[in-house]
C-alpha cells in the first residue's frame, strides 16, 4: 500500500485515517465534498490518479439523515459506491468498503460474517446493497473489494448528532437528555482502534470479496454507556428514557470478532472507559 484514495475524507473517520497513514508515509488522496468532489459524478474520479488503495467512506450516514434524506442515501451509498467501483476496476486498485450491523433477527445470537442478513432502516439497507455490489464486481469483474461491518465509532471531534458526542456535551453542561430505552446495545470503538482495523485488513493478503466484523468483543447498553460517562466526567447524568425504540431500528448489536482476531490478529486496544477518558481529555485541552 503506497498510494491511497480516500473518499469522505473531510469526515471524522476519514480525517482521522488521512492522519494515521500519512504518518506511515503513504500517499494520500483526499475525495470529499468540501475540496469541490463529489462520488456521484463519474467525471470526478476519472480525474484522479491511479491508487493502489481505496477507502470508500464516502456516505450519508446515520439511521435519521438516511430516513429523511432517503433519495440521496440511495444516490451516495449506491450509486456512488457504482462509481468508486468502476475506478477500481479501471486503476486495479483494492477497495475497503465499510458496512454496518445488517444482521437478521434472532438479534440475541452473536452474529459471525456468515450469518444471516436482513436489514432494517434505509441506511443499513443502503450499505447491504454496497456490499451486493462489491461481490458483483469481485466474482463478475474481478474487483479485488473487502467489506467491514464496523461497531459504533466515536472518539472527540465527532459530529454532536452521534451518541457519545451528544450525551457528552448534554452531562458536562448538566443538561437534561430523553433517549430511547437503557437497554438497547451498541458495539462502541474507539476511533484508533477502528482505524488500525482499517489499516491492517488493507495491507492483509485479504481473499477478494471477504466480510471481517470490526468491533468490540462484547457491546454495552445505553445505560452503561450512560454510568460510564457519568464516572469519567464525575457529573450525575440527567437522563430519562422514552422506553420505546425507534421504528426499525435493531435493539441489540452483538456481532462475533474471532476473525479479526484470528486471521490478523487484532482486537481492539482501547476500553470504553479508557476512550471515553481519552475523549474527555481531548476536549479539556481545547
Amino acid at each position: 500500500m503506497k498510494q491511497v484514495l480516500v473518499t469522505g475524507s473531510s469526515g471524522f473517520i476519514g480525517r482521522k485515517l488521512s492522519e494515521k497513514l500519512r504518518q506511515k508515509n503513504i500517499e494520500v488522496s483526499e475525495f470529499s465534498r468540501k475540496n469541490g468532489l463529489d462520488v456521484t459524478k463519474k467525471e470526478d474520479l476519472a480525474a484522479l490518479p491511479k491508487a493502489d488503495t481505496v477507502f470508500h467512506l464516502a456516505a450519508v450516514s446515520g439511521y435519521k439523515d438516511c430516513g429523511e434524506k432517503t433519495n440521496l442515501a440511495y444516490e451516495v451509498n449506491v450509486n456512488g459506491t457504482v462509481n468508486v467501483l468502476e475506478y477500481c476496476r479501471r486503476v486495479g486498485a483494492k477497495l475497503i468498503f465499510p458496512s454496518t450491523y445488517v444482521y437478521d433477527q434472532p438479534y440475541e445470537e452473536v452474529k459471525t460474517e456468515t450469518s444471516a442478513c436482513k436489514p432494517t432502516t434505509h441506511y443499513s439497507f443502503t450499505k447491504f446493497l454496497g456490499e451486493e455490489l462489491c461481490c458483483f464486481y469481485t466474482r463478475v469483474l474481478k474487483v479485488n473489494s473487502l467489506i467491514l461491518r464496523t461497531g459504533n465509532v466515536y472518539g472527540f471531534g465527532q459530529e454532536d448528532k452521534y451518541l457519545v458526542p451528544l450525551i457528552f456535551n448534554h452531562i458536562l453542561n448538566n443538561q437534561a437528555l430523553t433517549l430511547t430505552k437503557p437497554e438497547i446495545e451498541r458495539s462502541f470503538i474507539y476511533i484508533d482502534d477502528l482505524v488500525e482495523a482499517y489499516i491492517r485488513l488493507a495491507e492483509a493478503q485479504t481473499e477478494p470479496g471477504e466480510v471481517f466484523n470490526v468491533g468490540p468483543e462484547k457491546p454495552t447498553t445505553l445505560q452503561e454507556l450512560i454510568e460510564t460517562i457519568g464516572r469519567v466526567s464525575a457529573k450525575t447524568p440527567l437522563v430519562s428514557y422514552e422506553g420505546k425504540e425507534r421504528p426499525k431500528e435493531v435493539s441489540l448489536n452483538r456481532v462475533d470478532i474471532s476473525k479479526m482476531k484470528n486471521k490478523l490478529n487484532w482486537q481492539p486496544e482501547i476500553s470504553l472507559e479508557a476512550g471515553l477518558k481519552l475523549y474527555l481529555e481531548a476536549g479539556n485541552h481545547l
